[in-house]
């Protein structure tokens, strides 16, 4: 049995009848996004703090690692809100997205160091935008089907 996920609409279908279906295909594939990045930044997260640990001993949570650990916490938290509240969820997830590409600039900036901006943490936080949009279209395609 073939499983056509993909299916166009028919032409004699009006377009409100689409939309549950594209709704569905934009939530799994902002699931499959956020569920991918969302272990990537972990795991990335769990072998910095090992890392860390091993190398130079287990000082506490210093502010820096709040810089780290708060702005990646609230985004994958909002990707897990999503799952329920595709809207706020995904509202949610730019404001992480924005707190990520952000921190190591603000980090710059309170530990008085030359101000810089670092254009490589929008690229590097981009699924999280994605995922985000992908949730509030969702959302918004799901508000307009049919009762």
């Amino acid at each position: 049995m073939v499983v056509k996920i993909f299916q166009m609409v028919d032409g004699t279908a009006t377009i409100k009848e689409g939309r549950p279906r594209a709704a569905r295909i934009l939530r799994i594939i902002a699931r499959v996004i956020g569920i991918i990045v969302a272990v990537f930044f972990l795991v990335m997260l769990i072998g910095n703090i090992e890392s860390a640990i091993t190398s130079q001993g287990f000082d506490g949570i210093t502010a820096e690692w709040l810089f780290i650990i708060i702005p990646l916490i609230i985004a994958v938290g909002a990707f897990i809100y999503a799952w329920w509240n595709e809207f706020l969820g995904g509202i949610l997830l730019l404001v992480g997205y924005l707190l990520l590409s952000f921190s190591p600039s603000v980090h710059s900036l309170f530990y008085k160091e030359e101000p810089q901006f670092y254009i490589g943490m929008f690229y590097f936080a981009a699924p999280f935008l994605v995922a985000g949009v992908l949730f509030i279209i969702a959302s918004l395609l799901d508000r307009g089907k049919p009762t």
